[in-house]
């Protein structure tokens, strides 16, 4: 997996990456304020990842990591396809492996995100 410099490295250096990211990073970020209703942020925040899973899946799909390690979803895909190219629903997996440390810097008190927006 990309550590989260390079991550944000390589995204700020797209321009929808770092449009989408915005988008994402503002919806997660009101998402953890103190007081947000699910309904306010839920559909937003969850639109807005998916929009940027896409664009990574699509775009720059050399990105993706690896099948992680004790994951029971890549153990899953490791054991039924061994070979030949990747499944759509395993690379929105994988993506999702990818924005994990994204997710990650978005908490409270953390804002290494501001970086890329």
């Amino acid at each position: 997996m990309l550590p989260v410099p390079d991550l944000i490295e390589r995204m700020a250096a797209c321009e929808e990456c770092r449009k989408l990211a915005v988008e994402y990073g503002m919806n997660l970020i009101g998402s953890r304020r103190y007081g947000a209703k699910p309904r306010d942020w839920n559909l937003p925040l969850t639109t807005s990842r998916i929009d940027l899973d896409d664009h990574l899946i699509l775009t720059h799909s050399e990105w993706l990591p690896e099948r992680q390690p004790d994951c029971q979803v890549c153990d899953s895909w490791r054991s039924h396809y061994a070979i030949g190219p990747i499944l759509e629903l395993e690379a929105w997996h994988r993506a999702e492996h990818l924005c994990e440390p994204l997710r990650e810097i978005c908490t409270p008190g953390d804002f290494r995100i501001t970086t890329l927006m």
